[in-house]
């Protein structure tokens, strides 16, 4: 959007002009008029124009002088002369200082309307380049594709052009995209990238024209302010300001793009430290979890990281086994909940619980016969476990997602599973332990009476013959597959005493284990 200032003596004819055009149908979001140089100055001090409408011939100045003063000033203002008279001298001074028009009065309204057309499109032009190569710059500054060294900078600053000069210093904002309160598609998030933009331009950056917006990836943006002032005094009134806006930011996305985020402002330091600064202002973020719809400045100490509560993770376990859906997504929602008070809350604290909590569901799950990375694939994807530990709220939409794929596992299994099913694969879960028809009774839910009546009847085998048989048969092809000691071979599948696991194998096999693996040398 684009702001136009009128200067002409004649306050009719300025007038005039401004109302002879629908200003807001090409752009122009605010028209300003000043009558003499004196307040065309005050105007410009007061906001920067995009573009200038101007009486050549007034008292107290002319129009060319005040160009020239623009043009040292907001030398991205561009002029439109207006004059009585076609004079020559005139004219060329005009096109020397590098006005984009030079036309004679009175002008016809369609006329001013095709040349103001013609100029927003030049400028609009500009600006999409500049800003182009300006974006470039800093991501190859981020990227490391141009040297943190500042005489480096300079040669390719001087290069392309740029407006930034050895002295001056720069203070990084980085915005921190936590997460939209609606889900997204692509064409959904490159329309929400166009309105951030343009909810930054319009509240935070208000018009610096030094001002570069940098798209560091889909979860951060960075705002790199260009400031000429001393080190004292104006730059830190600056910082103060630009806080104020990040918070008015934070409001419009909440309120009209229904987006969180958070702002973190950095120091105010040369080009070859801007780089550091930002890796640390991203740093800091990710080590302030439960920072979300803030501004922090880098110079904010931060407090201790709070000692924080441990997820009961046996109970949780107990439950999955039991397919109790509602009471545990309850309880782990609601013990997650209680990790958002927590203001100093850091990245580790979250990625300690993911850990803690993966381990839980694939002992959990392989304890009922279930392979969880092939349950898992999509959420144990390096991309997703990055997004996981990012903010509490993201661990909780990943919890959630992994116990309700886990409960439909388990209780497919409860559901297409006969008795004697879960006995068998309970047995081959557990055969390096202690089995008795009590602990797979309890495991069942059944009385051990019953499940030993069921299992004969239905296998003709009792209990404990199928689980010697078992136990036999694993350490046959482990003496014929393996290398390792009889005697772990004897504990692998649950004989603590080695002699009665020879015994009993000999029994069965009619031969020791030292001959059974002569006889059946490995494969």
């Amino acid at each position: 959007m684009y702001r136009l200032l009128i200067v002409d003596d004649e306050a009719v004819i300025a007038n005039g002009i401004k109302a002879s055009v629908d200003w807001q149908k090409l752009g122009i979001v605010s028209v300003s008029i000043a009558n003499n140089l004196r307040q065309a100055k005050e105007e410009f001090n007061n906001q920067p124009f995009d573009m200038m409408i101007c009486d050549i011939e007034m008292p107290q100045g002319n129009g060319l002088e005040l160009f020239e003063w623009v043009r040292e000033q907001y030398p991205q203002t561009e002029c439109v002369f207006l004059t009585c008279h076609a004079d020559f001298q005139y004219a060329k001074k005009a096109l020397q200082l590098g006005s984009f028009e030079y036309l004679l009065k009175p002008v016809p309204h369609d006329e001013l309307k095709l040349v103001m057309t013609k100029l927003i499109e030049k400028i609009r032009k500009e600006k999409e380049s500049a800003t182009r190569e300006n974006e470039r710059f800093w991501q190859d500054v981020l990227n490391q594709a141009i040297p943190s060294n500042l005489d480096k900078m300079m040669e390719v600053i001087g290069k392309q052009k740029l407006p930034y000069g050895r002295d001056m210093r720069f203070l990084p904002v980085v915005i921190s995209i936590q997460h939209w309160e609606k889900s997204l598609t692509a064409r959904d998030a490159q329309i929400m990238d166009y309105a951030l933009r343009n909810a930054l331009e319009e509240v935070v950056i208000q018009r610096d024209k030094t001002a570069q917006i940098v798209r560091i990836n889909s979860d951060y943006l960075l705002v790199v302010f260009t400031q000429d002032l001393p080190p004292d005094g104006g730059f830190d009134y600056f910082c103060k300001e630009i806080k104020d806006r990040c918070k008015a930011f934070i409001e419009v996305c909440n309120h009209y793009l229904y987006c969180h985020l958070s702002c973190m402002i950095g120091k105010g330091v040369q080009a070859h430290v801007v780089r550091n600064m930002v890796e640390e202002l991203m740093a800091f973020k990710k080590n302030q979890v439960n920072c979300v719809d803030r501004v922090m400045l880098i110079d904010e100490r931060m407090k201790k990281e709070t000692q924080i509560p441990q997820p009961p993770m046996n109970v949780w376990s107990e439950l999955i086994k039991q397919g109790n859906k509602k009471k545990l997504l309850e309880e782990s929602q609601q013990f997650l909940d209680s990790w958002k008070r927590i203001d100093c809350l850091g990245a580790k604290g979250l990625q300690q619980f993911y850990q803690s909590f993966l381990q839980m569901i694939l002992h959990t799950l392989q304890q009922q016969g279930l392979r969880a990375d092939e349950i898992f694939s999509d959420h144990l994807l390096p991309e997703r476990i990055l997004s996981a530990t990012r903010s509490v709220k993201d661990l909780q939409d990943w919890v959630r997602d992994v116990l309700e794929k886990a409960l439909v596992h388990i209780q497919g299994l409860d559901s297409n599973e006969t008795v004697v099913e879960k006995i068998k694969r309970y047995i081959a879960l557990h055969i390096d332990q202690e089995l008795s028809r009590q602990y797979i009774a309890d495991y069942i839910g059944l009385s051990p009476d019953y499940i030993v009546k069921l299992f004969k009847k239905e296998t003709g085998l009792s209990i404990s013959d199928y689980i010697l048989r078992e136990r036999i048969n694993l350490a046959k092809e482990l003496l014929s597959m393996t290398d390792t000691t009889i005697s772990n071979v004897a504990l692998t599948v649950g004989f603590s005493n080695f002699s009665y696991f020879s015994t009993l194998f000999k029994k069965e096999v009619s031969m020791t284990p030292q001959d059974y693996r002569k006889c059946c040398p490995q494969r």
